[in-house]
């Protein structure tokens, strides 16, 4: 699955995680846990929040 950013970019599953990630990270353990949560979604899931991160 490709996601593709309101600007055109494109990212791998990997990179929509690991940029979701990084843009969300609060704490010195919240990369484990947002990568644990977002690994944990289903393909349709992960577009969701995506689609909901680049419409706001």
């Amino acid at each position: 699955m490709i996601f593709k950013s309101n600007k055109g970019k494109t990212f791998s599953k990997e990179e929509a995680i690991d940029l979701m990630v990084s843009l969300s990270a609060t704490d010195i353990n919240s990369e484990r846990k947002w990568k644990g949560f977002y690994n944990s979604l289903s393909n349709a899931e992960l577009e969701v929040e995506w689609n909901e991160y680049w419409e706001n």
